[in-house]
């Protein structure tokens, strides 16, 4: 006699079942340590080509123009006939003219950075926008015052902003360091400071400079060239808004405890000095 079907498939279905499942969980296993591995080799080739790797960096570059007073101009040109004298003599003697300046540039914090900013036409919306692939190597504010110390110290000594030594103090703000485009292959560089003069706590001056240089390419190579053009226009503008206006160096070369750091930054209207 023989066994019904359904009998047979009863008695047949836990042997043809086990092995099936012991296989489904071995699948499962081996599934995920290879979504593991996978995930792992992802990282990993990540970490070793990193974003940076592709950046370009740009800095200013050499100065485009020398940012002297005239007095240093004559001077120099005195001294060029002078082919005997040591350059030390040359450089001490060029540097010992006028009283010295401490110096600080400070920037907002969106130009705090080492990002290159450009702007679109006002009518695809005027707002600042970043290169993906290109950087400065260092933030502009500290491009911007490394070259600023350079050329103020052709006329006079430069301090640091926590310097003993008694002397004015020049605060500089970065309000303004980005290529313009004007249409899809035209540029500018436009870069804008706001200068204040302090002795001690006295507020003397303050103005607003602002000066723009031609890229000669509508990309951030020439963004980076104009700048430096516009940089230096501005530092020009700089110097020669100081001259005769910073005050002689005091008999003393030693300044009182509460003097030997920079005055607080001066609000955006100017009008106050800071409290003593």
């Amino acid at each position: 006699m023989t066994e019904p079907i359904g009998a047979i498939r009863a008695t047949e279905a836990p042997a043809a079942t086990g092995p099936s499942r012991r296989d489904a969980r071995r699948l499962r296993t081996l599934t995920t340590w290879l979504l593991y591995a996978g995930t792992a080799a992802l990282m990993a080739g990540c970490a070793i080509s990193t974003p940076s790797a592709s950046l370009t960096r740009f800095d200013l570059g050499p100065p485009t123009m020398p940012a002297m007073s005239a007095t240093a101009n004559a001077t120099n040109a005195a001294n060029a006939t002078n082919v005997t004298a040591p350059a030390s003599d040359i450089t001490a003697a060029g540097a010992s003219r006028m009283s010295p300046l401490k110096v600080v540039v400070n920037a907002p914090s969106w130009l705090d950075a080492d990002v290159i900013y450009y702007r679109m036409p006002a009518s695809d919306g005027d707002q600042a926008r970043v290169y993906a692939n290109s950087r400065w190597l260092a933030p502009p504010s500290r491009l911007f015052g490394d070259r600023l110390r350079a050329a103020l110290s052709v006329d006079r000594p430069v301090l640091a902003a926590g310097d003993p030594t008694a002397a004015p103090a020049l605060r500089v703000e970065l309000e303004e360091f980005a290529q313009y485009f004007d249409s899809t292959s035209a540029s500018h560089g436009v870069v804008q400071v706001r200068a204040t003069l302090f002795d001690g706590s006295k507020l003397l001056a303050q103005t607003t400079l602002r000066a723009q240089a031609p890229a000669a390419s509508a990309d951030a190579a020439g963004g980076a060239r104009a700048l430096a053009i516009a940089s230096d226009a501005v530092q020009t503008q700089l110097i020669q808004w100081l001259a005769g206006r910073v005050p002689a160096a005091p008999a003393t070369t030693r300044a009182p405890a509460q003097s030997r750091a920079l005055p607080a930054a001066s609000s955006a209207s100017g009008a106050t000095a800071p409290a003593r």
